[in-house]
């Protein structure tokens, strides 16, 4: 009864959330009944339940086809190498933005690094096509002033990686730092003025106080990021990706797009898409329970 009582005192907020819950389950959670097309042979004129039963056969096609553990290299790799490289840059940005004591400087480096976030990737792609481009590109250009050869950047696909991980980090930090510069204002400020006055310099102060008390903040953020560990940016790939790069390219969302899209094989790719969701929830769970082990952090109450 008391919490009934509860819900009830707080109606009008349970009102707010309602649009916002409603919105989720019509466009997350109810679509989620396409997911039975991956254990069927699924055609567009039988709809989802009238296909036949095909059981885990789907499964056992992708994890025999080469390509399909191309597409999971590159994903791991390229995932692997956005939480080992961006996942620290917006930390160390907003520790930056937070060191710098004149109010407007720091607005307008905080403006200039959000801006970024805004441009699409197509514009984007389109950007670093250009500013790569063997002959007239402003990298080669540089290159060749410095008397080394032009080098055929978006041609060779070992370039890729880094040109992708760069790019994604460049256009995603600012709005990243958000959250621990909101962290790093949360901080009392009397731990920093006990510290001046016993003589902390400013970067003792980062070490000692800053660091220590957006932990928490960072620890939930790293759980979260796991996740893109089987997730790379599609958009970033889909529109820095060309045929002379795909071999190192092709992840599993450009996979599943061309399976399942460009093919029309909507049940190998829904295969596709589910088993990499419920890798992707599980290793969620698990750097949770890890990190809730060792920092006595929650995402929960």
């Amino acid at each position: 009864m008391k919490l009934w009582r509860k819900l009830w005192r707080q109606r009008v907020l349970f009102l707010f959330m309602l649009p916002g819950a409603a919105a989720v389950l019509v466009f997350a959670y109810a679509p989620m009944i396409g997911l039975v097309i991956a254990f069927q042979d699924y055609r567009v004129t039988d709809g989802f339940l009238s296909g036949d039963f095909a059981g885990l056969e789907h499964f056992r096609t992708f994890l025999s086809d080469p390509e399909f553990f191309n597409a999971l290299r590159n994903t791991l790799v390229m995932g692997g190498l956005m939480i080992l490289f961006g996942f620290p840059a917006p930390i160390v940005l907003a520790l930056m933005i937070d060191a710098v004591r004149k109010t407007k400087a720091k607005r307008l480096i905080q403006s200039i690094t959000y801006l970024p976030h805004f441009i699409t990737w197509v514009f984007i792609s389109s950007l670093v096509y250009r500013l790569l481009e063997s002959e007239s590109g402003i990298v080669n250009l540089l290159l060749m002033e410095l008397g080394l050869p032009a080098v055929n950047f978006m041609q060779n696909p070992d370039y890729f990686w880094g040109i992708l991980v760069v790019t994604s980090i460049w256009q995603s930090v600012g709005w990243n730092t958000i959250i621990y510069l909101a962290a790093i204002t949360s901080i009392d400020p009397e731990l920093h003025s006990a510290a001046m006055v016993d003589g902390a310099s400013r970067f003792q102060r980062m070490i000692s106080i800053t660091l220590p008390c957006i932990m928490p903040t960072v620890a939930i953020l790293f759980v979260l990021s796991l996740g893109s560990l089987f997730t790379v940016n599609f958009e970033a790939v889909f529109n820095l990706m060309n045929g002379f790069v795909q071999s190192k390219a092709d992840v599993i969302d450009t996979y599943i797009y061309r399976t399942g899209v460009q093919m029309a094989n909507f049940s190998y790719a829904t295969a596709i898409g589910f088993a990499r969701s419920i890798i992707t929830a599980t290793l969620v769970v698990i750097g949770y329970i890890i990190s809730n082990k060792i920092n006595e952090t929650r995402l929960l109450g």
